[in-house]
């Protein structure tokens, strides 16, 4: 508490009950006004705090905003990340699978021959009663011939070089019909196009 305020004046004219009577009055004033001041003081003291509660609310729901804000930006890039990564690792998958399929092309495996078997034979059933040229890889031309005679795919009546249309494959075969008219696309390229969205699908699936 702050000291006593002190009288100021001459106060050896005053008697000492005079004296007495003053410094009474003066602390009961003092105290008094103290006692005022930290009333005021203390309702000044919650007005702020209630103030500050308010400021403090107000910025926990800012600093949340920006954190969700956040969390969210970085939801999304990790989504982003995810699918990068997914779609680098299919597209090496994509690459493995089309080398391997062109070694086993160039090496005529037993698989390849399967292939052959199978796309020659579809290609014989889709043309029906038209008559069709083969082309080939100059590779495949024996391999295709020994399949179309050994398969009786009669309507498949002759096998040449795809250079001599102008034409490149990987492996695989196309048929012309005799007429010129109609193509039909059983090349390993179109066949890898037509099984890559399926396995797309299955590798997505064991991504996820």
């Amino acid at each position: 508490m702050p000291e006593r305020i002190k009288i100021v004046g001459d106060i050896k004219n005053l008697s000492s009950k005079m004296v007495e009577d003053a410094n009474n009055k003066i602390n009961d004033a003092i105290n008094e006004a103290l006692k005022e001041a930290e009333k005021l003081l203390a309702e000044k003291r919650e007005e702020l705090l209630e103030r500050v509660d308010v400021d403090v609310d107000k910025i926990l729901d800012e600093a949340e905003a920006i954190l969700n804000s956040e969390k969210a930006a970085l939801e999304m890039e990790k989504k982003r990340r995810i699918e990068q990564e997914k779609k680098k690792f299919l597209d090496e998958i994509t690459e493995l699978a089309w080398q391997k399929a062109l070694e086993e092309a160039e090496k005529q495996t037993k698989r390849y021959k399967k292939f052959m078997e199978k796309v020659l034979t579809s290609m014989s059933k889709e043309a029906g009663s038209d008559e069709v040229i083969v082309y080939v890889r100059k590779n495949d031309i024996e391999l295709a011939r020994s399949i179309i005679e050994n398969k009786k795919l009669k309507n498949l009546i002759d096998v040449k070089d795809t250079k001599e249309v102008g034409k490149e494959i990987r492996g695989g075969a196309l048929g012309r019909s005799k007429s010129g008219s109609i193509w039909y696309n059983y090349t390993l390229e179109k066949f890898f196009e037509e099984v890559l969205p399926e396995a797309y699908t299955k590798i997505l699936a064991l991504l996820s």
